[in-house]
């Protein structure tokens, strides 16, 4: 009995970790549970081998931490070879004692009385043939499963050594099997349980002190970050969830080591193996027909093999019951399952889909588009908008002078005047704290580098930038915009944010606190009933000097996503632990947003929480940040943000803005996707040249290993249809103009070995090419802030193919396939979704896995695209609109930082 609660602890804390493994820097190979008859003792471990296997330990980490490093350029599935390795050790001479041999010793297999089921089982438990054949067919069907999975498009540079990756993923399996045999060995030979737990606890002790005391000396000769930084740390919940993984670890160390010693390795690896490769072949099947499964023959001949491998495998080394299931039962299962796969596996295969699906995204997008600006535009008198926000805030009369916004908004013939959901976001939590420390957070974040102070006092607005500052012009021109409604705000401060990137990255349980009271009270009754005067304004910080970084205001790249992490709510993705597998492409992270592979839930795409593998595919999470990120909540108006930030957004120009372009029609563009990118960024690392978002995105479109594969929805008769193809020859079928124009990290650092390797990836073209004479213009995100070309692009008649994380104050008022066309980040569907528009011509000598291919484009879709993103930023995007949403955002702010903000309000007469 507690053999069997031994094994059931084994495989539910396997389970537990694979579940959790995406999300978990430190990994180890999992083991699984079974029930032997234990074997005859090994031979008599040697005294060097306790020190040989601490030593292959710390090997074994260092050499994970090396391909760790490179992860894109390892082998997927490599570890299926697992089982193949022990099982090699175990059939050298003197090796291999046949588990159940001993029951039938003396029966002789060569009797003339023998039935044809006698002497075939008897070949499967005794022939030493018949158990490779075995654990052949379960590595082939495990390695089939796990080694066609999409891939990231974190990619290998040419330049990076993946032939040496992948010799070291060799060398690790080879050391995975010495420390099993070993610690096999030695535990084995263990009398008692007691004894096996403390020679275990000391093989881990020692190593771990190994590993410390190597990773300590190695440092020593390296120039590395500081690792001292001062922000709030994680939390009890993070603390919470490594302490559960760190014990449901250490039980499934310690059960499947006692396993171990009851049997064999070999019996120990195969079920492990076994698992894996059924529950990936599984999942797979399940998958087939749609993208994430473009190889159904290989899914069902992968299953196929370790259901037979398995089956074979468990009378081979007689293996009797698996936890409390006996093997003929398991059997039986694995033949229904084999069964059920091979009905459904042609079925989903052929599905017949008739049209494409970006046809019914479109239609769907138009619907809701009409629907949001019917909503957005429901109150035709001012009675009626009284109604409406009184509905939508929970019975709160509207801010004073509200009735002067309406009359304004009308004015200039607003298409929005309802829909202000992103205000309402972003104040509510502010409404929990008293104004008098609202008012003193104005003061403490405007003390902060590159912040500026707006204050409207009788009817007059101002700033405190000096005359020489770079920042002037965009307050000045702020500035000019309150000034068209100045004389209707009460006195007020605001602390304007100068600088790219957002600021205020406060705590998730901080700002639902806040939200939560704001909601439930809506305020505070006790507040003291006075009225308020403006203090002088302070002079502006300086700028802050990018090149000679104060060592107080550095954030590393690891501090900066440990505090995005704790902005997640906990139990999503990020909060629980970084994503560290940057080889394979995260499904679960990408099919919340997604309908198939595209992207269909566009604000949900931009929210990092359940998506954690953003946190290394993009820049803005790679790259330092100049200013260390305020955590806790201060009132900081913003030009952009993401989900993770809590500024407040407010219609800020940048410093420089190229005027609208080209005015020419969508049919005399030039039908190309067109792109030019500009890093001003002065440093540069390993990874983000990887796996930035904007190297990507050049990599994939210019330079592309041969090994990379491209997965597109192709037409065939009657139907589509998923494929995988190579990236490079679809790259040559499809109109692209994607390149770098300047790349300063290289620039800056000329002799820069990572520069130097990647000169040719990131070729750079002419900068003087205006983008709007092309039909499709990529709109991606810089490394600090939001895309410079969505509102010029708007406002052409070219489509953008918008990819971004950041959030605007219009950003609510766009609807994706109607005004731009989403991309997601990860850009594993762009190739599919830009053949969608412009087709693939039928090329002479060209062709795609051996076959020609020739799809027709929807141009049509892209020029009604075009119109409609043109006209609605002409009616919705203009500089009116901007001042109608600022006077609302400062009505709504007057009243919050009022002492009486309770007992005012607009009432209908």
């Amino acid at each position: 009995m507690a053999h069997q609660l031994t094994a059931l602890c084994a495989v539910t804390s396997f389970i537990w970790l694979a579940y959790n493994l995406e999300d978990h820097q430190i990994i180890d190979d999992e083991l699984a549970p079974l029930k032997d008859k234990r074997t005859n003792l090994p031979k008599k471990p040697r005294r060097y081998f306790l020190p040989a296997l601490i030593v292959c330990i710390i090997l074994r980490l260092e050499i994970f931490h090396r391909v760790t490093l490179d992860l894109q350029c390892s082998q997927p599935g490599i570890e299926a070879f697992l089982p193949l390795l022990v099982l090699l050790y175990e059939l050298l001479p003197g090796r291999r004692s046949r588990p159940g041999a001993g029951d039938d010793e003396d029966k002789d297999y060569d009797d003339m009385g023998m039935t044809m089921f006698d002497a075939l089982r008897a070949w499967f438990t005794e022939s030493t043939a018949s158990l490779l054949l075995a654990v052949l067919m379960l590595t082939v069907g495990t390695y089939l499963a796990s080694s066609h999975d999409p891939r990231s498009t974190f990619f290998c540079s040419s330049h990076d050594r993946s032939a040496l990756v992948v010799s070291l993923q060799a060398v690790g399996l080879i050391l995975d099997a010495t420390i099993i045999i070993i610690m096999w060995r030695i535990l084995a030979w263990s009398r008692t349980t007691k004894s096996r737990l403390r020679t275990l606890s000391a093989v881990l002790l020692a190593a771990s002190l190994g590993t410390g005391l190597l990773y300590s000396t190695s440092r020593l000769g390296l120039d590395t970050v500081p690792m001292s930084y001062h922000f709030r740390g994680l939390d009890s919940l993070y603390v919470f969830d490594v302490v559960v993984d760190g014990f449901v670890f250490s039980a499934f160390l310690v059960s499947t080591s006692l396993l171990a010693t009851e049997a064999s390795p070999l019996s120990l690896v195969g079920i492990v193996t076994f698992l894996f490769g059924f529950l990936e072949a599984a999942q797979r099947t399940k998958l087939t027909g749609t993208w994430e499964n473009v190889s159904p023959v290989a899914t069902y001949f992968a299953l196929l093999l370790v259901c037979v491998g398995f089956s074979s495998f468990v009378y081979a080394n007689n293996i009797r019951s698996v936890v409390f299931v006996h093997r003929a039962l398991v059997i039986f299962l694995l033949v229904i399952i084999t069964i059920v796969a091979t009905i459904y596996t042609p079925i989903k295969a052929l599905q017949v889909v008739d049209q494409h699906p970006l046809k019914r995204h479109i239609y769907e997008a138009r619907v809701e588009a009409d629907r949001w600006q019917l909503l957005a535009a429901t109150s035709k008198s001012l009675p009626v908008a009284v109604g409406s926000y009184k509905e939508r805030q929970h019975g709160r009369d509207p801010p004073p002078k509200f009735d002067v916004w309406y009359k304004f908004a009308q004015d200039r013939r607003s298409p929005v005047l309802d829909q202000f959901s992103q205000i309402e976001n972003d104040l509510l939590p502010f409404w929990a704290v008293p104004p008098s420390k609202i008012r003193e957070g104005v003061r403490r974040a405007a003390a902060e580098p590159d912040m500026a102070i707006l204050q409207v006092q009788g009817g007059q607005p101002k700033h405190n930038l000096p005359p020489a500052s770079a920042y002037k012009p965009v307050m000045d021109d702020l500035v000019a915009l309150v000034k068209e409604f100045a004389e209707h705000l009460p006195d007020m401060e605001l602390a304007i944010n100068l600088d790219e990137r957002p600021r205020v990255l406060a705590p998730w349980d901080e700002v639902q606190r806040l939200t939560k009271t704001a909601i439930r009270k809506r305020g505070n009754k006790l507040l003291p009933r006075t009225s308020h005067s403006l203090a002088e304004m302070p002079e502006a910080q300086p700028a802050v000097d990018r090149k000679h970084q104060a060592q107080e205001t550095f954030t590393s790249v690891r501090a900066l996503r440990e505090m995005t992490a704790l902005t997640c709510p906990p139990g999503t993705k990020a909060r629980a632990g970084s994503h560290w597998d940057t080889r394979d492409f995260c499904t679960s992270c990408a099919r919340p947003q997604s309908e198939g592979q595209y992207l269909r839930n566009w604000p949900l795409s931009q929210d990092v929480c359940h998506q954690s593998d953003l946190l290394r595919l993009h820049s803005f999470h790679m790259v330092s940040p100049a200013l260390r990120p305020l955590q806790e909540l201060l009132p900081v108006f913003s030009r952009a943000k993401t989900d993770s930030y809590s500024d407040i957004l407010i219609p800020l120009r940048r410093i420089s803005e190229a005027p609208d372009g080209s005015t020419e029609g969508f049919g005399m563009k030039w039908k190309k996707l067109f792109w030019r990118g500009k890093v001003d960024r002065l440093t540069t690392s390993h990874e983000l040249v990887r796996g930035g978002h904007q190297e990507r995105l050049v990599h994939s479109l210019n330079t592309p290993a041969r090994s990379e594969r491209t997965r597109l929805l192709l037409p065939e008769i009657n139907r589509f249809f998923f494929d995988e193809v190579p990236t490079g020859a679809l790259n040559d079928l499809l109109p692209l103009d994607v390149a770098f124009s300047s790349y300063a990290p290289c620039k800056a650092s000329a002799g820069d070995s990572i520069c130097t390797e990647m000169a040719n990836e990131f070729r750079k073209k002419p900068e003087d090419v205006e983008p709007l004479r092309n039909q499709y213009v990529m709109v991606v995100d810089t490394d600090d802030g939001p895309p410079r070309e969505l509102l010029r692009t708007l406002r052409s008649s070219s489509v953008p193919f918008y990819a971004s994380i950041f959030k605007e104050w219009y950003s609510e008022r766009l609807t994706p396939w109607v005004h731009f066309v989403p991309i997601d980040l990860r850009f594993h569907a762009l190739h599919s979704t830009l053949a969608y528009f412009v087709g693939i011509p039928k090329q002479d000598g060209r062709k795609l896995n051996g076959r020609e291919v020739e799809m027709a484009g929807r141009q049509e879709d892209g020029k009604w695209i075009a119109d409609q993103g043109r006209n609605w930023a002409a009616k919705a995007l203009r500089k009116e609109d901007m001042e109608v949403y600022l006077f609302r955002l400062l009505l709504e702010w007057g009243r919050v930082t009022d002492n009486n903000r309770d007992e005012i309000g607009f009432v209908l007469p």
